[in-house]
């Protein structure tokens, strides 16, 4: 699989180094699915909890036994934010190289969403944030250190701008 290196970081955290490289458009089997989740207001959704808040991260996780990427993005928007998935579109692919020796493939997605009124935190997520496109990536904690996260952004905000104008169309036939 080619990496574009330009779009390819480390991050240490907890004693381990981890190779983070943008793949774009490749076709694999993912190990985690993300979302870059908007609302019907063009709110970004992100989710943290206490030891890591203010800095946030992306609802999604590990896609169990039998799931396709979509159904556990399903599943894990339910889980994390009580938001539920209505449209989704793939923005692309990242590798991550543990020092350990994993290799986990990653893939995220745009999804429209619907936030349910009622939220109880559940597993790790404690806290569920709406944050404008303009704050983002300053409140995503990879937002500014990995150099893939404008460039995701930027794709699914050009879905985002897609789906608005195709609704509005419907709306006017």
């Amino acid at each position: 699989m080619p990496v574009l290196s330009k779009y390819t970081h480390k991050w240490e955290h907890n004693g381990a180094v981890i190779t983070f490289s943008w793949l774009g458009d490749v076709d694999i089997r993912p190990d985690r699915a993300y979302a870059f989740a908007f609302t019907s207001d063009h709110k970004m959704l992100l989710v943290t909890d206490p030891l890591w808040s203010p800095a946030c991260w992306l609802p999604g996780g590990g896609i169990e036994d039998g799931e396709t990427a979509e159904q556990a993005l399903a599943r894990e928007l339910i889980e994390e934010a009580n938001a539920t998935l209505h449209q989704s579109a793939r923005i692309g692919s990242q590798r991550a190289d543990h020092s350990t020796g994993e290799r986990l493939h990653s893939t995220y997605y745009w999804c429209r969403v619907t936030l349910g009124k009622d939220f109880s935190p559940e597993h790790e997520i404690t806290e569920r944030h709406l944050v404008t496109p303009d704050e983002f990536l300053d409140r995503l904690f990879w937002g500014r250190t990995d150099p893939a996260a404008p460039l995701m952004l930027e794709r699914a905000l050009a879905m985002e701008q897609s789906y608005r104008s195709s609704a509005a169309t419907t709306n006017f036939r």
